[in-house]
């Protein structure tokens, strides 16, 4: 079910992964079991005693979201793995008031041998590849303080009915890989999917200096993607990531999110009255870095999106008809330089800071002049420089200006105007307001005031 919705909201604003992996698929279940025996051949995974939480009243072991309570750092609401609130990674012997989801019972712990990732071992080897990367400094110094003062192994298994199924060795055959291992290892899928496909080798493809891991994820993968991923690639001889990209959740009118409470809206929904491209340029505008807590979706700054979209392609626009007077020209250095400064950010994954990058491109330009100002290259390379964050309309453009066979680029992107390009831009505006009814049931669902009895 979430699946459908998930990829159904894709869709809906103009994404389509290339690779989906499903963790059930025989694929994926292969995969994760060859990497556990590679850390296992490696010398990385160690069976040790250990404790799960346990329903008496069901007579099971409870492990992930059926078993719950309370996180004992922060004493936020939190599963048997993961705080979502401060992002630890909890020891079931630790979670306070522990009760079984499915029957609401508490659980008590019983010792189970289990296997364990281990991190003491690789802890100098991964220390010195965090200090060095070039991750976010947030990012980087989390986990390096998790290395040096809570360092410990963590479990990789238990008993669970979902997931990848241990075959050996026998005293945990049975037991599921973790899902905050097995689960994240989908890209390991994906990337051998996708060199299946382009005849590359995959180890080879892995090794290469040429290859880069980028992770985008919200704050509660953060843990075990910096710090479990990270080690299972180390460990394996490959490089680590190049970047995490990681948000703070986003929230709606200053809170989380939240489907049971009715505090949330799905991209499909909102795509049938919002242009997409007007949704996608708001929600990169305010996809912040972790730690930043400055996310939050309002329908005054989806107003102000619409209304940006809106600038963009009326400056655009004014150079309807006359096409083929646009000359090819060098940009100035100051626009050379919002270039770089773009790159830089899209290099490492700072969307946000992108997007100042190209208002400053577009405010220094001619495009923003009242007058007919801008050149094809400056054009072009605006052009290029949006495609990223709203694609749909950047390529329709590019075709108005330069043709079917416009391609963004910035290295290259001096282009002449193509003859045959037509002289009115009779297709509708990306960026038109944001509908009254729809401002107006926004504001009925989340800003109006509770009913009293």
């Amino acid at each position: 079910m979430h699946i459908d919705e998930i990829l159904q909201c894709l869709r809906a604003v103009h994404i389509a992964p290339d690779v989906f992996v499903r963790t059930s698929s025989e694929e994926h279940k292969r995969r994760s079991l060859a990497i556990y025996k590679q850390l296992d051949a490696a010398g990385y995974i160690e069976l040790r005693d250990a404790e799960q939480l346990y329903c008496e009243s069901c007579d099971e072991f409870a492990a992930d979201s059926l078993a719950v309570g309370k996180c004992p750092a922060c004493n936020a609401a939190a599963d048997s793995n993961l705080c979502e609130n401060c992002g630890l990674a909890i020891q079931h012997s630790l979670l306070r008031d522990a009760v079984h989801t499915p029957c609401g019972h508490a659980l008590t712990l019983r010792p189970i041998r289990q296997a364990h990732f281990n991190f003491e071992r690789l802890a100098p080897t991964l220390d010195r590849a965090i200090e060095g990367s070039g991750w976010p400094d947030t990012i980087k110094h989390k986990e390096i303080e998790w290395l040096r003062t809570e360092l410990r192994a963590l479990p990789m298994s238990r008993h669970f009915d979902c997931g990848v199924t241990l075959v050996a060795p026998a005293e945990v055959a049975g037991q599921t890989l973790l899902t905050w291992f097995e689960g994240l290892w989908c890209f390991d899928t994906g990337i051998e999917r996708i060199c299946k496909q382009n005849g590359a080798d995959y180890d080879d493809t892995m090794r290469s200096p040429d290859t880069k891991l980028l992770f985008f994820m919200g704050q509660d993968n953060r843990f075990y993607y910096t710090i479990g991923v990270t080690a299972s690639l180390l460990a394996r001889g490959y490089a680590i990531p190049h970047n995490h990209a990681i948000q703070d959740y986003y929230k709606l009118e200053g809170a989380k999110f939240s489907t049971g409470r009715d505090h949330a809206m799905w991209a499909d929904e909102v795509a049938r009255d919002i242009d997409p491209s007007v949704l996608r340029y708001y929600l990169a505008r305010i996809a912040k870095a972790f730690g930043s807590d400055d996310n939050d979706f309002q329908i005054e700054g989806l107003v102000r999106a619409a209304a940006r979209i809106h600038l963009f392609e009326t400056a655009l626009r004014k150079h309807a008809g006359s096409n083929a007077k646009l000359t090819v020209d060098t940009l100035k250095p100051e626009r050379v330089l919002d270039i770089e400064h773009y790159c830089q950010a899209m290099h490492e994954a700072r969307v946000w800071a992108a997007l100042d990058a190209i208002d400053a491109f577009f405010e220094g330009g001619g495009l923003a002049r009242s007058e007919a100002g801008a050149s094809a290259t400056e054009i072009s390379v605006f052009l290029s420089m949006l495609h990223p964050v709203v694609p749909v309309l950047a390529a329709r453009y590019g075709a108005f200006f330069f043709g079917a066979g416009w391609r963004p680029g910035l290295d290259n992107c001096a282009v002449w105007p193509s003859a045959d390009t037509l002289s009115v831009m009779d297709a509708p505006l990306f960026g038109e307001p944001i509908p009254d009814a729809f401002i107006a049931a926004y504001e009925q669902r989340f800003r109006a005031a509770p009913a009293t009895t």
